[in-house]
């Protein structure tokens, strides 16, 4: 049981009574404790007390050393057993959580020793609000029911497939008009909308499936396929989307699960901040979540960690999301959510509601399935010993052994399509992508996901020859990947459309048309129209023009005609810069390093942060030395009341706090009602002097009662330059 709780002066002296080596194991596992370092230990044990150093501390600890800490913190007695009790009781020791009540002295083991604690961390833990109960300090295993691994084999790789045909449809989409921002950033609910007609078919879309799109948007950006075109206000492929769509599809799906590892976003399956309100738009500033890729990263860990400990594949997790509400506390349970709680109490007590969606992606993504962790997310997840915030193994590693393992499981693809007489066509598996966008030009794409179905209309054949397609090529593409002989009444459409549509042919030499009939070659060239486009003859049937060929066929369709472009597959054919950039695309199609992010494109700047794990070992030694030389030894000399507590001006100013260390030490003053020194400088820039009773701290000001004369005094505590602890005496006043 702890006698007590130490305060600030009592905590730098347990501090400066610490050795070297525990010092630097001190230092090494709060390593917010040296960014930056301190100057004293009067400023160590400022921060190691202050409540957000604690607080960062704390979210470090599971829940059986949490619970002997609140234990320890509430002087009740601790029952577990010696030989399960002391590793505990030494790790808190060394993350200064508690101290020893014989300084270290005794040589008993920790169980049948007394501990203090920090005077602040009572108050921090009842913050923190959460439900300790008796130590256990066993975690939660894997339940013992097993999930065949022929069911979580398939569901996973049906993901996957379902995936990836998701995205290229809305990249389509995307591609024929971009989705327009609103006026606050972001994608709103009509575009959401109209995208979701466009890539399902659905007329009047359900908000289920309008939030599906805003995900696959979010996705699609968060690995760099789409971005804002600032000055059209709009969101369209970047050139990574066009060579994503030629890629093979474990390549593709490289590229997507690196960008949600590293993507700073919060889940779009989250509602607004009411449990009734509708779904917010996509691609909003506001959606910027930065520990969002450590929760990612630390759900799969957490997975892999209890899949390892059952023989087959364990059910981790029941995931039950509505439709239309927030996730409540039952979205997800099981052992993943009881054994995360258990691992980090503060941190998910914290992002538990984040979590249900954050499965829900990593099933979409074919990480998870049939209620725990595929093959795919086993083989992304860091291994034991690498870290899981972090990682030591890099992630590259890891996708591309990912991406391996679904280049073998994942059916392969095929290039031959079923033609009906009904004028479809049904695809017999997963269709390589040339033979996809081959269908997407000439007919319309009737069902959705990896297996489609395709429809053939007069319209859909007509955008075809528009865009380049002749008869000839129609029937020579359906004749080469049918299984059987193409139907005649699909043969007789196509001749049908080709015969009907009527118009010119254009290129772009400037831009060029041809002509075979003279009477309306002399009405063109005839038109004022395109006289001032510079229309021209070149040859007795082709005229040539001074626009680009866009321009040009505007200008035809106002007249009433119909334009084809030569620009058709193969002729004329691309020039051989062209085709050795083509060549070059393909082969970086096949380079892993090629399909993983080195960051976020959310990641505009770098940011800066502290490693949760440990402090670099060099700084650690060089604030050590720091600590235990003179100012440091003066000032923990002065806190202990010794011979060096009456000293020179300078030297008492060498023990006092400064900086960003100046707000805590006054919180704890003002906890504690210890008396303080503090500098202040005026508004004219002089400095003075004041010694007293902080009794109050709000706002950025501190009230003072002074020590002399017991008049009180307002500061503003960014006017303050320098503060430090005085001995409770009746004279306060300190030298200069």
């Amino acid at each position: 049981m702890p006698d007590a709780q130490l305060g600030l002066a009592a905590l730098a002296r347990r501090l400066a009574a610490r050795d070297d080596a525990d010092l630097a194991s001190l230092l090494q596992a709060r390593p917010d404790l040296v960014h930056p370092a301190p100057g004293d230990f009067t400023g160590l044990a400022v921060r190691a007390q202050s409540d957000m150093s604690l607080r960062h501390c704390l979210q470090r600890l599971d829940a059986g050393t949490l619970s002997v800490l609140g234990t320890l913190a509430a002087r009740r007695p601790l029952t577990l057993p010696a030989e399960a009790l002391d590793p505990v009781l030494e790790r808190l020791q060394r993350l200064g959580l508690i101290f020893p009540d014989d300084d270290g002295a005794s040589p008993a083991p920790p169980s049948s020793r007394s501990f203090s604690v920090p005077g602040s961390l009572p108050g921090v833990m009842a913050g923190l609000h959460l439900e300790l109960t008796s130590p256990v300090l066993e975690p939660p295993r894997a339940s013992s029911a097993a999930i065949p691994a022929s069911l979580v084999r398939n569901a996973a790789l049906s993901a996957v497939a379902e995936l990836l045909a998701e995205v290229g449809d809305l990249l389509s989409a995307l591609e024929a008009e971009p989705a327009a921002t609103l006026r606050t950033g972001g994608v709103g609910m009509r575009e959401l909308r109209r995208l979701t007609t466009v890539r399902s078919g659905a007329q009047r879309p359900a908000d289920a499936d309008i939030g599906e799109t805003g995900w696959l948007l979010e996705l699609a950006a968060a690995a760099g396929l789409v971005e804002l075109d600032v000055d059209a206000d709009r969101w369209r492929l970047t050139p990574t989307a066009r060579r994503w769509r030629r890629a093979p599809r474990h390549r593709q799906h490289q590229l997507l699960v690196s960008g949600w590892l590293l993507a700073p976003r919060s889940p779009l399956l989250l509602r607004g901040p009411h449990p009734t309100a509708r779904l917010a738009p996509a691609l909003t500033p506001e959606r910027q979540r930065g520990d969002a890729p450590a929760l990612r990263a630390r759900v799969l860990a957490t997975a892999a960690e209890l899949a390892a400990q059952a023989p087959a594949a364990p059910a981790l997790y029941t995931l039950a999301l509505p439709d239309d509400d927030e996730p409540g506390p039952q979205a997800l349970t099981g052992a993943l959510i009881d054994r995360m709680t258990w691992d980090r109490p503060v941190l998910i007590t914290r992002v538990r509601g984040v979590l249900p969606p954050l499965v829900r992606e990593a099933e979409r993504l074919g990480l998870f399935a049939a209620g725990t962790l595929s093959e795919a997310g086993g083989l992304l997840a860091p291994q034991e010993g690498t870290g899981i915030a972090a990682g030591e193994e890099p992630a590259a590693r890891r996708l591309a052994r990912t991406a391996e393992h679904l280049a073998d499981a994942l059916p392969p693809q095929v290039d031959r399509i079923h033609v009906q007489s009904d004028l479809t066509a049904v695809a017999v598996g997963a269709l390589a992508p040339e033979v996809a966008a081959g269908l997407e030009a000439i007919a319309e794409k009737e069902t959705r996901g990896g297996v489609p179905t395709f429809r053939f209309t007069a319209d859909s054949l007509r955008r075809g020859i528009s865009a380049g397609w002749t008869a000839e090529r129609i029937q020579q593409f359906l004749t080469s990947h049918s299984l059987s002989e193409v139907p005649s009444s699909l043969s007789t459409l196509v001749d049908d459309a080709a015969r009907t549509w009527y118009g010119v042919t254009i290129g772009s030499a400037g831009s060029w048309l041809l002509e075979r009939d003279p009477q309306r070659r002399a009405e063109l060239l005839g038109h004022p129209a395109l006289r001032a486009l510079g229309l021209r003859e070149l040859t007795a049937e082709v005229l040539v023009c001074d626009v680009d060929a866009e321009r040009l066929a505007r200008a035809l369709g106002g007249l009433g005609l119909e334009t084809r472009s030569a620009d058709e597959p193969g002729a004329p054919g691309p020039s051989e810069q062209a085709r050795a950039s083509a060549r070059l695309e393909d082969d970086l199609a096949e380079a892993a390093e090629a399909w993983t992010l080195p960051q976020s494109p959310w990641q505009q700047t770098p940011v800066r942060t502290v490693s949760a794990q440990e402090a670099d070992p060099q700084l650690v030694s060089r604030t050590v030395t720091g600590l235990r030389s003179g100012a440091g030894s003066r000032a923990g000399a002065a806190l202990a009341g010794g011979p060096e507590d009456r000293v020179a001006g300078d030297e008492l100013e060498a023990g006092a706090v400064a900086g960003s260390d100046v707000m805590s030490l006054l919180r704890a003053a003002v906890r504690s009602r210890h008396p303080v020194w503090l500098r202040r400088v005026d508004a004219e820039g002089r400095e003075h002097v004041l010694s007293g009773l902080p009794t109050g701290l709000n706002a950025g000001r501190v009230r003072l009662r002074q020590l002399e004369g017991g008049g009180e005094s307002v500061l503003l505590v960014h006017r303050i330059t320098a503060v430090r602890l005085l001995e409770n005496t009746s004279d306060g006043e300190e030298p200069r």
